[in-house]
């Protein structure tokens, strides 16, 4: 098994944003990277990285990102060595190429910020700049700029409606900041008290019979403006729950066929075949499920060569939708005030 840090840096990787030890400690004790006898197994976690950046300095894998926050160190890049092999062994520091891989432009924003901002808000001229410097932003698009500005409000706009707090914020003039550089104790007691929510509004799809999950299904698509949406007659649906229209500025019409699974294992490469078998004519496929996918059913939906796409929506991605569009919860809205600096200077916001 590999060291504790090393799953941390592991678990770092695949994480979108900084992670809390509380959060690393409990993601790993979930997922059997490692086990703690002691109570508070997040103290141990984070004294773990307290002492590699202490210990390493600029040369550590981690880096603070914000109050009791860690993300990893792009000016690091780490091998790990093979589970089992070379044990004991210590990991190589190396410095990253600048195009180490590209990121989408949100992605892109956050990385920036975390990394080469200070903790001071950037414009986000400069953020894609910055970007495009390094490599991590990819785009054949001839206005890269209004595109990162775009996503990023975009995407706050649509984690507000889900509930969620927005990985940026606005602060006028084209100056985009983060918000865990002064998320409030309140601000964060509300993100855990949704995330609960959100696995109740789980625990409850799961208690549906597959006909209830069926219409849930159909109402989820209804609500996102699919037309001429029914369920197939139940048991002799060949692999497709529910049919539909999704129409595009009443241009651009899609057919669209639906297999809903309410499933606590993941699904399946064959399930994906099975649906891609039943398509009709012109038909698009999707595949809803309460779990998740295997590596080896997203790759055979992506599959386009002679074979229609197949999109995908797991557990997560389902009880987003189900927030965004208020079908099993309510949204209440509470005042939270704020100083706005800006208004007491010379320049405008926008």
């Amino acid at each position: 098994m590999s060291s504790l840090l090393d799953s941390v840096y592991l678990l770092l990787q695949e994480s979108a944003s900084p992670m809390h030890p509380k959060e690393l400690a409990t993601a790993l004790i979930q997922r059997g990277m490692w086990s703690s006898k002691g109570k508070t197994p997040d103290a141990t976690v984070g004294a773990r990285i307290y002492c590699d950046i202490k210990k390493h300095g600029d040369q550590s894998r981690f880096i603070k990102a914000a109050e009791g926050f860690f993300t990893l160190n792009p000016n690091v890049k780490v091998e790990l060595p093979d589970p089992g092999k070379n044990a004991g062994k210590a990991v190589k520091r190396k410095q990253p190429e600048k195009s180490a891989g590209s990121y989408s432009f949100s992605d892109c924003a956050e990385k920036i910020l975390l990394h080469f901002s200070g903790n001071a808000p950037m414009h986000y001229r400069d953020i894609t700049s910055k970007a495009l410097e390094l490599g991590w932003l990819k785009t054949e698009g001839l206005t890269p700029e209004a595109s990162m500005y775009a996503q990023i409000l975009t995407e706050i706009q649509r984690r507000e409606k889900q509930g969620k707090i927005p990985r940026f914020e606005k602060l006028g003039n084209g100056m985009v900041g983060l918000t865990i550089w002064k998320s409030t104790g309140l601000e964060r007691h509300i993100d855990s008290f949704n995330d609960k929510q959100r696995k109740v509004l789980m625990e409850r799809m799961m208690q549906l019979n597959p006909q209830d999950f069926e219409e849930l299904i159909t109402t989820l698509l209804s609500k996102m403006g699919f037309s001429e949406v029914s369920r197939t007659p139940y048991g002799g649906d060949g692999g497709v729950d529910v049919r539909g229209i999704m129409t595009v500025h009443d241009v651009i019409h899609i057919k669209l066929a639906v297999q809903a699974k309410r499933w606590k294992a993941n699904v399946q490469s064959p399930v994906v075949q099975q649906l891609r078998g039943s398509l009709g004519t012109d038909e698009r496929g999707l595949i809803v499920t309460t779990s998740n996918f295997s590596r080896g059913a997203r790759d055979e939906a992506r599959r386009t060569s002679s074979h229609t796409p197949i999109d995908l929506i797991d557990g997560d991605q389902l009880v987003s939708l189900l927030v965004e569009y208020n079908l099993g919860v309510r949204k209440n809205r509470y005042q939270l005030l704020e100083l706005t600096p800006s208004f007491f200077s010379d320049e405008e916001e926008i």
